[in-house]
């Protein structure tokens, strides 16, 4: 057996490892070069909402359920500073409402009905789909746009059919890479940039 043992022909472990942190690097050096603006704008949108009493609003599937959540849990707690909390809400992380809604009025509706029932303007929903294609994330999309409320999209490759859904007034961060994860983590880094940013608005800069 060579060298590759077990992987034969195929990448070492070794090679994985470097490829992936090379399409991370590449990636993130993108969303710095393309997305910074639109970013800055974003914190600024979120910034308002929160300095007039609303509220971010956070929803994913799957892995951008957790990074929503993780998003949620630094604006209501803390992240590279000691200061108040902020009010932000996950609609991934309550099983017994989310299974309820999804009994009762289908599997689409989970995020749509608790918009309806716990959002109104100034709140931001914060949509969260690597591919773009969540139903779930669409109908939710749609509920806030009959609530008066607005979106910050994040996406990922071509936007999928969330940025079909997104008018003048919301604002989408998208990844455009074909990786998955490379979106994954792009998706997060952006929501640890935009909590940082809004936490400088609302509170001043650090030196």
């Amino acid at each position: 057996m060579d060298k590759r043992g077990l992987f034969g022909n195929c990448m070492t472990p070794n090679d994985i490892i470097v490829e992936q942190i090379g399409l991370s690097l590449e990636t993130f050096q993108m969303a710095a070069e393309s997305l910074s603006d639109i970013l800055i704008q974003a914190s600024e949108m979120a910034t308002e909402c929160l300095i007039n009493d609303g509220k971010l609003v956070v929803a994913g599937m799957g892995t951008s359920a957790s990074t929503g959540s993780n998003f949620v849990s630094k604006l209501q707690s803390q992240f590279e500073r000691d200061r108040p909390g902020l009010p932000a809400l996950s609609l991934s992380t309550d099983g017994i409402v989310t299974s309820a809604i999804a009994h009762e009025f289908g599997p689409g509706e989970i995020y749509a009905q608790q918009i309806r029932s716990l959002c109104h303007s100034p709140d931001i929903f914060v949509a969260i789909s690597s591919s773009g294609k969540s139903p779930a994330v669409i109908k939710a999309i749609q509920a806030a746009h009959d609530q008066g409320i607005t979106v910050i999209a994040l996406t990922g490759g071509s936007g999928g059919d969330v940025a079909t859904l997104l008018d003048e007034n919301d604002i989408e961060l998208r990844v455009e890479s074909d990786r998955l994860g490379c979106i994954q983590l792009t998706h997060h880094l952006l929501l640890n940039m935009l909590v940082e940013l809004i936490e400088n608005q609302i509170f001043g800069y650090e030196l």
